[in-house]
């Protein structure tokens, strides 16, 4: 019995784990565009591909751009419709030992 307890809690925390992610830490940038998505998220793309992989996708009313760079840092926009425009949601995750680089944060706000 105490076997399958503690296996049970193992599986929870492991599960609790793997859904940890970007989207699970408070925004870094939360701004409106009066650009369309696939033209913001263009821009974003651009300027991160100098310094990163990245990834674009973009559906009807939405679209995400991420980025990974060799120093850890993990970049993720989430652009959606809001009629004129779009809301961008920008969330970011850093390697704590090296110095906070605002290169991402500040290419996606000049893509505004």
């Amino acid at each position: 019995m105490k076997q399958l307890l503690v296996i049970a809690t193992s599986c929870v925390l492991l599960a609790a784990c793997g859904s940890y992610g970007l989207r699970d830490t408070t925004p870094k940038m939360s701004s409106r565009t009066n650009k369309d998505i696939p033209t913001y998220l263009e821009c974003v793309r651009a300027k991160w591909a100098e310094t990163a992989e990245v990834s674009v996708s973009h559906k009807d009313q939405s679209g995400t751009v991420s980025g990974t760079d060799k120093n850890g840092a993990h970049e993720l926009i989430e652009v959606t419709s809001d009629g004129t425009g779009a809301q961008a949601m920008m969330y970011e995750t850093q390697n704590t030992k090296k110095e906070y680089n605002s290169a991402y944060r500040d290419a996606a706000v000049s893509c505004l």
